[in-house]
């Protein structure tokens, strides 16, 4: 392989993952419980919060696994 790849991607993730699932999570949050507060009912917060929830630890989840994928991949 002549070039050497970058794998920017990657790295922005391996960077930024915990902000981003953070960010994420957040604005499923505060999603459902507007929601709730423009006239839907209490179950809309609940669900936002629980899907915010998700999210982040699905997030958190990616995170890792492009970590393993990052350790084969891109030489220290």
């Amino acid at each position: 392989m002549a070039e050497t790849e970058s794998y920017a991607t990657i790295k922005f993730f391996l960077r930024n993952g915990d902000k981003l699932a953070w960010v994420l999570g957040l604005l499923i949050a505060v999603y459902g419980i507007w929601g709730s507060l423009g006239g839907g009912s209490w179950v809309c917060a609940v669900t936002g919060l629980g899907a915010g929830w998700f999210v982040y630890m699905l997030m958190r989840c990616f995170r890792e696994v492009l970590h393993l994928v990052a350790d084969t991949l891109i030489p220290q």
